[in-house]
């Protein structure tokens, strides 16, 4: 068996990128990711290699995967929402055993959709500052307060104790 090549840092790599290194490529080292970074798993192909145990998880971020212990094709994914505390400590245990064992040689690049969700906050934000300017009276003049008192809630005052203010208070 030859000796593997230096592991290649590759850098930020899309999702789709991360394909080429699924082992069907043998000139090319054999990658999967965890949490977006992406680990060299070259030196044990029977393992992640094509016709090895967990052949499916290389070329892809196998975060869900590894974390429900599943190996459905559905769970090929780095996506964590709805992970319960077990299986996002199950997925902690497989990053640190990576983290140990492999050599980290990129990340995943992760896109943020813009959802209507996000459009309709700023939009909500906006009439919430609408709603917290000054109205204008009917001759275009901004309404002043009734009367400039006294603030509703009293002011509190600060004091500072020491260890010795509070022995003399118990004697």
């Amino acid at each position: 068996m030859e000796p593997l090549p230096p592991p290649v840092q590759l850098g930020e790599i899309t999702a789709e990128e991360l394909k080429q290194y699924d082992g069907s490529d043998s000139k090319k080292p054999l990658l999967m990711a965890i949490k977006g970074q992406i680990y060299d798993v070259s030196q044990s192909r029977m393992f992640y290699g094509p016709g090895g145990p967990y052949a499916l998880f290389a070329g892809k971020d196998a975060s869900r995967a590894l974390a429900k212990m599943s190996f459905e094709e559905k769970d090929l994914n780095g996506d964590l929402t709805g992970l319960g505390v077990f299986e996002l400590e199950a997925l902690q245990d497989w990053e640190y055993k990576f983290m140990s064992k492999y050599v980290k040689v990129g990340t995943v690049k992760t896109t943020v959709p813009v959802t209507d969700g996000a459009a309709e906050g700023q939009a909500s934000a906006a009439s919430e500052s609408e709603a917290a300017k000054p109205e204008e009276a009917a001759d275009g003049n901004i309404a002043k307060p009734a009367e400039d008192g006294p603030s509703e809630s009293a002011a509190k005052e600060t004091v500072e104790t020491t260890p010795a203010d509070d022995a003399e208070k118990k004697e």
